[in-house]
């Protein structure tokens, strides 16, 4: 039976009261995070090019300049696997990444403020907010003083100072949906990240090159 994804962050959860991640689990979350941001950059890029309305602009490209820093800094404090199957599943992990969330429907073009653009926004917004580690490490662990450990809590920060303006543009963008709709969209899309995230949780304390039960939240 598959697990779903609060049995794996607890079973995550009670193998990190040992200790921080070793290399290959920070190997494995640093290239899912990176693939995360990448792909996020990747639409955020081409809002730089179109016309948009100041305040939502001013919060996308500050987003997409972040991203880019806080994936330099994490990969800067990553402790890196020497072994090939760890790379191997980070692939694999990006594919199915970009495979369940669509994200090539957000590639092509200028957007609209249409139903494709709040697709977009609702995706980012469950990735910063179904994407956390912290709640899984032991209240006593020391953050500050693992440099991992450290970016981490920097990234997930940032997310919370960002969450809350997300909701606000999901709750006030004017993209001709009902509530609905709305509200559909948000739960599919967060539906879809919460499937990635148990994929990668379900590799974490594993032996490398482990078989291990797709994630469906």
């Amino acid at each position: 039976m598959t697990e779903s994804l609060e049995e794996r962050q607890r079973r995550v959860k009670r193998h990190l009261r040992h200790g921080p991640p070793d290399a290959e689990d920070q190997t494995r979350i640093t290239l899912y995070l990176q693939a995360v941001k990448g792909l996020n950059a990747s639409v955020l890029a081409k809002l730089e090019w179109q016309p948009v309305d100041w305040l939502p602009y001013r919060f996308l490209h500050g987003q997409y300049y972040r991203e880019m820093e806080l994936s330099t800094l994490l990969g800067r404090a990553t402790q890196w696997s020497s072994q090939p199957m760890i790379y191997m599943e980070a692939a694999t992990l990006s594919m199915d990444l970009w495979s369940r969330t669509e994200a090539a429907r957000y590639l092509p073009g200028f957007f609209e403020v249409d139903e494709r653009f709040y697709g977009y926004l609702a995706l980012s917004h469950a990735f910063m907010s179904v994407i956390r580690f912290l709640p899984m490490l032991p209240p006593s662990m020391d953050l500050d003083s693992d440099p991992f450990l450290s970016a981490l809590k920097a990234i997930e920060d940032e997310n919370g100072r960002q969450i809350q303006t997300q909701i606000r543009m999901l709750k006030d963008l004017d993209a001709g949906l009902s509530r609905q709709e709305r509200e559909r969209i948000v739960e599919e899309q967060r539906e879809r990240v919460e499937g990635s995230f148990a994929e990668l949780l379900g590799l974490l304390g594993q032996p490398a090159g482990a078989t291990i039960e797709r994630g469906d939240a």
